[in-house]
């Protein structure tokens, strides 16, 4: 299958029309933003020295044995995600809003008698890792067209000896049945099309692109307090991942800039998903009653997928001094790919100063090496043919990504039952040609009672990107604005 990238977050990558699974799609579940909780939200996430809150379960399970009574928590969300895309120079703006629920989960708190352990608990529930909600347009006037690389794939397929049959089904052959090919005469073998002699005429391009879905991780966890001193936790994560893609890609002749050339739409629509597992272990340690310090490790995750995918084309010509022809779309077939994915190993080291009754300053330094991400295509089916692709792509992350440290600071501040939260995020580019950091501020505020508490968390993040229907055509760049919005209900028991 064949189709365009959209991943707006990332600053250091021009997403253009490739191949099912790609270098750059291993991103998408490596490269996070949890949410969980809307006071895990607001502090920053920097909670890998801290406790007593369900969103740190898929972080440092440690902080679970910080947890002194049963407690139970929800957390509706709403997200907002704006992009201006400009193509020379045409700038078009798209938002999209969604509704969803980030967290839901449950813990149970013992507390042994007459023992050092002080508490023991066990935790289950979800926290959301990403979202994929986002939408991109633009329109405007550019040179060159998604036909010239079909012809060429066309000529290059009948040069070997081949035909029709041997076409890629989801773009060229799709082209061929669109009746966008034709020999010049009924007796003459040249093949032909329409953009034969003007490949870099001037037409109108547009492209929308609908992203949808989210990543989202069930927690299994278990943490112990000994002697009020040390914590030590574990998660067994099984995350699973739902992800649409759609995309509406138009080519249009205003001026007459191509003979008989009118227009054409292309459609792709790709749906993955999958599950995984992974293992989180944790330790935090009380150096004094104000100092925390914590230590999290999270093994690869270990993804399985589905992709189902189906491309359509529809083109239109006249023909000098006869009707014009208004193709109907092409159909391309159902198709199906399963796979494997391992995302990377992290490391997390956390401090935190916390002081009774006034707050707590926190900090999280992660390690992690997007470099390291793979696919596995031979799990199920061990080809010549897969192994050779699985080599030449993992070859590719390796080279396009880096190791990468990102940083969370995180604060709350205590004014009697209320409480104030901010943080903000540095999240190194993941590229290896990149620099710098993707930022995200957030803030949050909340009330706490003794049998329930109610939290407000918002984060606000920006980057820039691109969308590039195919390899050499007109590439849109993007400025991108995601803003999320979280309530979390919670009651003691």
């Amino acid at each position: 299958m064949k189709r365009h990238l959209f991943l707006p977050i990332l600053t250091f990558f021009a997403f253009i029309q490739l191949n099912a699974q790609t270098a750059s799609e291993v991103l998408r579940y490596a490269y996070l933003q949890p949410s969980g909780t809307a006071r895990y939200m607001g502090a920053g996430g920097a909670f890998g020295a801290l406790g007593a809150d369900f969103g740190a379960l898929s972080q440092n399970p440690a902080g679970l044995a910080q947890f002194r009574s049963d407690e139970f928590t929800l957390t509706p969300s709403l997200r907002f995600a704006n992009t201006d895309a400009n193509l020379n120079g045409a700038v078009l703006n798209d938002t999209r809003s969604a509704f969803g629920f980030d967290n839901l989960g449950i813990v149970f708190n013992t507390q042994p008698y007459k023992s050092k352990w002080k508490t023991f608990n066990v935790g289950i529930g979800v926290n959301r890792q990403a979202s994929y909600n986002a939408t991109g347009y633009y329109q405007g006037n550019a040179a060159g067209s998604l036909m010239t690389g079909y012809f060429n794939e066309v000529q290059s397929e009948f040069a070997k000896g081949g035909n029709q049959d041997n076409l890629d089904p989801f773009g060229a052959r799709l082209a061929w049945d669109a009746n966008a090919f034709y020999y010049e005469c009924d007796t003459c073998s040249g093949l032909s099309y329409d953009f034969a002699g003007a490949e870099q005429a001037v037409i109108k391009h547009e492209q929308t692109v609908f992203n949808s879905g989210r990543y989202t991780e069930m927690v299994f966890s278990v943490a112990g307090n000994y002697d009020e001193k040390l914590m030590i936790g574990a998660t067994l994560g099984v995350p699973w991942v739902s992800y649409t893609q759609e995309s509406e890609y138009r080519e249009k002749d205003e001026t007459g800039a191509v003979p008989f050339f009118d227009d054409l739409t292309a459609t792709e629509k790709l749906k993955t998903e999958g599950f995984g597992i992974n293992l989180k272990l944790g330790v935090q340690y009380k150096v004094t009653q104000a100092l925390r310090l914590g230590v999290a490790v999270h093994t690869p995750t270990r993804l399985g997928l589905t992709d189902r995918y189906s491309n359509t084309l529809a083109y239109s010509y006249t023909i000098p001094g006869d009707a014009t022809v208004v193709g109907d779309p092409q159909n391309s077939p159902e198709g199906t790919s399963d796979y494997r994915l391992i995302t990377p190993w992290r490391a997390i080291g956390s401090a935190a100063v916390v002081i009774k009754k006034i707050g707590f300053l926190s900090a999280d330094v992660e390690l992690v090496d997007y470099g390291a991400s793979a696919y596995n295509f031979t799990a199920d089916i061990a080809s010549t043919e897969n192994e050779a692709a699985e080599r030449v792509i993992n070859g590719e992350i390796a080279k396009l990504y880096r190791q990468a440290v990102n940083i969370r600071l995180g604060g709350e501040a205590a004014i009697s039952k209320f409480r104030l939260r901010a943080g903000v995020n540095m999240l190194e580019k993941p590229g290896a040609s990149a620099s710098g950091y993707n930022m995200s501020y957030s803030a949050g505020a909340g009330v706490r009672h003794n049998a329930y508490y109610l939290d407000l968390g918002w984060r606000r993040y920006t980057g820039t990107g691109s969308i590039q229907k195919y390899a050499g055509g007109p590439q849109a760049s993007t400025d991108n604005v995601y803003s999320e919005l979280l309530l979390t209900l919670g009651m003691k028991f």
